[in-house]
């Protein structure tokens, strides 16, 4: 069981972690108006633009990391578009892995509990003594099962709020892109012609 409850400790504390971080950004991954995007494509800004500045806009962010690439023809954008958007997508998996362990390793936690669980309980039978001792056996064995039932439910909920955080990424990688290629088009047409 002390396994199980590390691993529900650190579960429940990436799982609020991730919920205060989509809460904070959640503000900002509005779609942007046209006129937003048209002042954030000139070139002055882009270079102006400092780390203190970002706060945790992941759209000044993503104009922070292509500032510094050479954004003087159209592919040269695409490129540094897309390597930002990478990053960001890093960010925004953050704890995909450690909620994938969790999930696969607590089930298995607890039903390595109930064997031990079991083959304890099976140390209190003694043959030729029938129903002598049924009451620590019997009680062995329900207290053995209490490790796969809690197994079972750490493993439940993070895969509920990993497959919540899942789907918030996707809409919100999607809402990104989309401010991308509006970006580039008006990048495009305000410093290519």
């Amino acid at each position: 069981m002390w396994p199980l409850l590390l691993f529900s400790i650190l579960s429940v504390s990436c799982i609020i972690e991730r919920i205060i971080f989509w809460n904070k950004l959640n503000n900002y991954l509005k779609v942007s108006n046209d006129f937003q995007i048209n002042q954030l494509t000139d070139i002055s800004y882009l270079k102006s633009l400092k780390k203190k500045d970002i706060d945790n806009n992941p759209y000044k962010k993503l104009l922070f990391k292509i500032k510094d690439f050479d954004l003087s023809s159209q592919r040269n954008l695409s490129i540094a578009l897309s390597i930002s958007i990478q990053s960001l997508q890093y960010e925004f998996e953050k704890f995909n892995n450690f909620f994938a362990t969790t999930i696969s390793i607590a089930p298995l936690l607890g039903l390595l509990g109930t064997v031990f669980g079991l083959i304890n309980s099976f140390s209190f039978i003694e043959i030729g003594n029938v129903g002598v001792n049924a009451n620590e056996v019997t009680g062995g064995i329900s207290e053995a099962l209490v490790s796969t039932a809690a197994g079972l439910i750490i493993a439940i909920f993070t895969l509920v709020f990993s497959n919540y955080f899942k789907s918030i990424k996707n809409k919100k990688i999607k809402l990104i892109n989309e401010f991308c290629g509006r970006f580039e088009t008006f990048f495009a047409l305000k410093n290519f012609n």
